[in-house]
């Protein structure tokens, strides 16, 4: 077959590698000057930091099929989570203590004994085998289901931003059952930071491609079951793959489910340097009281603590989202941090600023299958985050699905 792929993100470089292999003739088409969609990674001073804060899950279970997940030279996260509360300069630290049993103790002092339990009874509720069984049936938001599993408001005070920044939702509007499955997802793997920064992972995948004919800086305006057009020609195919972001694919294709329109989920960062770090290990700083008056950044890290910089620089790294990341302001970024780590942050350099628009998909609350009802949609096959979950393994899945419509094996990992 003759075959199109309009999007060159993860999940279309995963149905053209499937595609190529099998044997078909693959055209992989790409709006932007690069392939790998929202997975980037920017190169500033020798050193790769990524756009938005990413961490790649050993758990996710389509994540061996399709990587060579050593290759990628990743390092682990600290497998715990540190919390601090500007006002007070107050840190918690919190820890999955089946996983790492050395946070036990810190996590007992910072949560209590309850809540403690309630971490564990959850924790034990999740599948290593079926990380998405969560998905099949109905559950509240994330919002009243923190509520629900009777987590004290102090408890919910690291929660509730955790899975803000996950979801990229400030409203935790998500499903509680994408919730459990990242829940899962940290319980039975690690969170690790390629060394190359996460477009390590989609380029991993291009760099397979052999016989694909790659299009960079072509948009697409529209697509049917057999055509595409772009540069003001209408091109034939057998079958085309519409393999996009949610608001492009709701651009290009008006067909698409009118239940779950996109919301911009919007996340920016502000990057620092200095000289010395305000914190040594390798884990997020979550802001406890993030949300309210002068608390906008949700968390802090430090890429640098994971893979050091070869000049021994140190980058702190602030996350934002929601209304915060439209247009952040350094400055006030730099105000803000000075309650957190004190004077010396006046004197930290201004790195970088990243902006990532429509960073994940909205997926209605109600929402209770794991992966979109239509495979394809008037003819046109449907791949992308947004089809299933927003998380790598939601995005592969994706892929997958299609290339089992379309009779073609899964790919052989290097």
């Amino acid at each position: 077959m003759n075959i199109a792929v309009v999007g060159g993100g993860l999940a279309g470089l995963a149905v053209a590698l499937g595609c190529e292999q099998d044997g078909h003739d693959v055209s992989l088409f790409e709006a932007s000057d690069a392939l790998g969609g929202r997975m980037k990674t920017l190169h500033v001073n020798g050193h790769p930091l990524d756009a938005g804060f990413h961490v790649l899950h050993t758990a996710y279970p389509s994540l061996a099929r399709w990587m060579d997940v050593g290759a990628l030279g990743g390092k682990p996260m600290d497998a715990c989570t540190m919390t601090i509360q500007p006002s007070t300069g107050k840190r918690r630290v919190l820890g999955d203590a089946l996983h790492a049993p050395r946070y036990l103790f810190p996590t007992l002092r910072s949560v209590g004994v309850r809540d403690g339990l309630r971490f564990l009874r959850w924790r034990l509720g999740t599948s290593g085998r079926d990380l998405e069984r969560s998905m099949d049936a109905p559950t509240p938001t994330i919002k009243q289901g923190l509520k629900q599993r009777n987590f004290s408001a102090s408890t919910r005070r690291v929660l509730e931003p955790l899975f803000a920044g996950i979801t990229l939702d400030p409203s935790l509007s998500e499903r509680m059952a994408f919730a459990n499955f990242a829940w899962g997802a940290m319980s039975h793997g690690e969170m690790i930071v390629p060394y190359g920064g996460i477009a390590a992972v989609p380029n991993q995948l291009a760099s397979r491609l052999k016989t694909t004919t790659v299009h960079l800086n072509t948009r697409v305006e529209n697509v049917t079951a057999t055509t595409v057009d772009a540069n003001g020609e209408t091109m034939p195919f057998d079958r085309v793959v519409l393999a996009v972001p949610q608001h492009v694919a709701q651009e290009v294709f008006s067909p698409l489910d009118g239940t779950h329109k996109p919301v911009e989920r919007l996340t920016s960062t502000v990057a620092f340097v200095t000289k010395t770090p305000p914190y040594s290990e390798g884990r997020l700083l979550l802001n406890e009281e993030w949300g309210q008056h002068g608390n906008d950044v949700l968390h802090v890290h430090l890429p640098t603590n994971v893979h050091p910089h070869p000049a021994g620089e140190h980058w702190v790294v602030a996350t934002l989202v929601g209304a915060p990341a439209t247009s952040p302001d350094v400055e006030s970024v730099r105000h803000e941090l000075r309650k957190w780590f004190g004077e010396s942050v006046s004197n930290w350099k201004h790195l970088a600023t990243t902006t990532v628009r429509y960073a994940l998909p909205h997926i209605d609350p109600t929402h209770h299958e794991r992966f979109m009802s239509e495979i394809e949609i008037e003819g046109v096959l449907l791949a992308g985050d947004h089809r299933a979950h927003p998380s790598v393994q939601g995005t592969l899945r994706s892929a997958e699905r299609i290339l089992e419509h379309l009779k073609i094996p899964i790919p052989k990992e290097v």
